[in-house]
């Protein structure tokens, strides 16, 4: 939200200094809070209502009561007490981020993650390195503990929210009565930001981002639009920015910002279009409707932005705004919430995804969208990130889904992508997957670019393959996945790959940008950052990933530390023998190839082939094989696999 002040508008504000918790009274009382909170830790619907009853005083009576010992009100004394729960499980470090969000009654994964950082300033991957910086570190450099609530922080949001909405209220009246503007014809490219989420339960969050998505999809389609990608705008999620500079970073001439607000089935969107040069309001409008409506209130805004923006409508793009993928609104309401809970791109988001998209399927047998994210998460639990499913089971599991899907809806992009996946690396198909990822990338969805950039190193077309992870990285800068840094690793560019894995790193600390980076250091022999680099990847989920210990091996290899690699080799060996997943023959042969013992590796590459491990398709780009490509063994292996460059 951007703050705007009037020159009309003075505050006088005064407040005397808050007392502590003292009373004993208090303290019994507070106590007593705290355990019902405890004995209900894991329920993720327990809230303020079932506080209340269970203490026997109303809504109100406890918040005053609350209030007046603590400064706090009832939902954040509960968030902070899960809060304060999780970072002990973290601590103790046998539990995942995701686990430990389960245990304390967060139904997401991803607004734990998004709590606690707010509470405690970084992630909870981070909360064991922490704690062990706190102990050892120079106290006059230690990271301070979250303050605890007091009245003087309490009065401090108020006030805070009081100027928010006063200049939140100015701002509507300069914008509607005094700023509206008509756009240039020329001028349609728009932006869309992140919505506000002012439903009661922030767990609503989902709800907001996917009304977000559905709006952004509409407008996707209208070819005279350009539409600026969802990861691109995140990183305003919080900002303060005037609209002016924001719409000059993401190069638009407009900007559409807004707010979602549900409560059961009712449903209240605000939207406003901005101009970018003037911040002058160009429309707004507030859609008060049942949640069976979702659907035609996402058109309808789609086709005003349109119109706003002068951008004539074909016959086609208006039968696509005005189609509806469900009749059932609980259905999609599951659907959202399985997208949503699969972006968390941790493993139990994936397994909350499967049980969401199951139900909205259940629900509605003709809904082609949650068959197509089914089949991707299941793969998902079976990629290197999941470790945890067969890879063919995983894929076999996905076929039937993907095929129902492409028969609801025989254009459906997400679709067409997850069957490119199952044909390359269940079929080993090259050709038809080709096909399939050239259908998906039409639309420009991410992941489908993304999956499409792998296939082109697959085959060796590197400098395709940059070409497209450019033009992902242009459409999608905050992707995060991001193919541009092996794609530089593949065409030699070195240096643009560490400037560019670098200024990542200062923006994101998730698992896939301490993979790629450590991959990169890795094959620049920076040997001692790369495995710093694994750990910390490896830390944010605390699973032991073979990718991550296949490349450490490698990496201590290279270093001379043979005693180190030979123990990551016995560690894969072991888990090999307990017919975990993960492409684990893959990453011993690795090791043992960045030992140079080729024998040991070609053999191990041999097992990778009979069990059909997910990580073949990556076998003619993995640069620990790179001296064993010429070795009629690995020719053997490659030919069969059906490489396209392999004569």
């Amino acid at each position: 939200m951007r703050i705007f002040t009037s020159p009309f508008m003075i505050l006088n504000l005064s407040m005397e200094p808050p007392k502590d918790i003292g009373d004993s009274k208090d303290l019994v009382f507070v106590g007593k809070l705290r355990q019902e909170v405890e004995d209900n830790l894991t329920n993720d619907q327990f809230g303020v209502e079932e506080l209340a009853k269970n203490i026997g005083l109303s809504r109100s009576q406890l918040h005053r009561k609350l209030n007046a010992a603590t400064g706090q009100s009832v939902s954040q004394f509960i968030r902070e007490y899960r809060l304060q729960r999780g970072m002990e499980l973290l601590r103790r470090g046998d539990l995942t981020a995701a686990e430990v969000a389960d245990r304390i009654g967060f139904g997401s994964a991803t607004y734990f993650n998004k709590c606690f950082n707010e509470y405690y300033g970084f992630p909870p991957g981070e909360a064991k390195n922490r704690m062990t910086d706190l102990t050892t570190a120079d106290p006059a450099h230690a990271i301070p503990p979250p303050q605890t609530s007091s009245k003087r922080r309490s009065l401090f949001i108020v006030i805070a929210a009081g100027v928010l909405a006063v200049a939140a209220g100015t701002a509507y009246y300069f914008y509607t009565y005094r700023n509206t503007v008509v756009l240039p014809a020329a001028d349609k490219s728009i932006a869309i930001l992140p919505f506000k989420n002012l439903s009661a339960d922030q767990r609503n969050e989902y709800f907001s981002e996917g009304i977000i998505e559905a709006i952004r999809t509409n407008l996707s389609q209208i070819g005279a639009l350009r539409v600026i990608s969802r990861t691109s705008v995140e990183q305003y999620r919080e900002s303060t920015k005037p609209a002016s500079e924001i719409a000059n970073e993401l190069g638009v001439a407009t900007l559409l910002e807004g707010s979602v607000q549900r409560d059961n089935n009712k449903v209240r969107i605000e939207v406003r279009l901005v101009d970018g040069a003037s911040e002058g309001q160009v429309w707004s409008k507030s859609y008060d409707r049942e949640l069976k409506d979702v659907f035609a209130i996402q058109s309808e805004i789609a086709e005003e932005i349109a119109g706003e923006l002068n951008a004539k409508l074909s016959a086609e793009e208006r039968s696509k705004l005005l189609r509806k993928d469900t009749e059932n609104p609980e259905a999609y309401d599951l659907y959202l919430k399985g997208i949503y809970e699969y972006r968390t791109y941790t493993n139990l988001g994936t397994h909350k995804s499967i049980e969401y998209l199951q139900k909205a399927i259940a629900l509605d047998s003709n809904y082609a969208r949650p068959y197509a994210a089914l089949a991707n998460s299941y793969i998902g639990l079976a990629s290197i990130f999941g470790a945890e499913m067969n890879a063919l089971e995983a894929l076999e599991k996905g076929k039937p889904l993907i095929d129902k899907a492409l028969v609801l809806d025989p254009g459906l992009c997400e679709a067409h992508m997850t069957l490119a996946f199952y044909l390359l690396y269940h079929d080993w198909n090259f050709k038809d997957a080709e096909k399939e990822y050239e259908i998906s990338i039409h639309t420009n969805h991410p992941d489908a670019l993304a999956l499409y950039i792998d296939y082109l190193n697959f085959v060796s077309r590197h400098a395709e393959a940059m070409k497209w992870a450019e033009h992902l990285n242009n459409k999608e800068p905050y992707y995060p996945n991001s193919r541009i840094i092996l794609s530089y690793v593949y065409n030699h560019r070195l240096d643009e790959a560490l400037r560019f894995s670098e200024a990542r790193l200062k923006v994101f600390n998730n698992y896939y940008t301490y993979d790629s980076h450590g991959f990169l250091l890795l094959n620049t022999k920076r040997y001692a950052e790369s495995i710093e680099y694994f750990n910390k990847a490896m830390a944010i989920e605390g699973i032991r990933y073979p990718r991550m210990l296949g490349w450490m091996g490698a990496a201590y290899a290279k270093a001379g530390n043979l005693e180190k690699s030979n123990e990551l080799i016995e560690e894969l060996k072991g888990r090999w023998a307990k017919k975990e997943n993960g492409s684990i023959a893959f990453f011993i042969a690795v090791i043992y190839s960045a030992m140079n013992d080729r024998e040991a590796a070609l053999s191990w590459l041999k097992v990778s082939f009979d069990t059909h491990e997910m990580e073949l398709p990556w076998l003619m780009t993995e640069p620990q094989f790179y001296h064993l490509q010429n070795e009629p063994g690995f020719q053997l292996i490659a030919k069969a696999i059906g490489f396209p460059q392999i004569q």
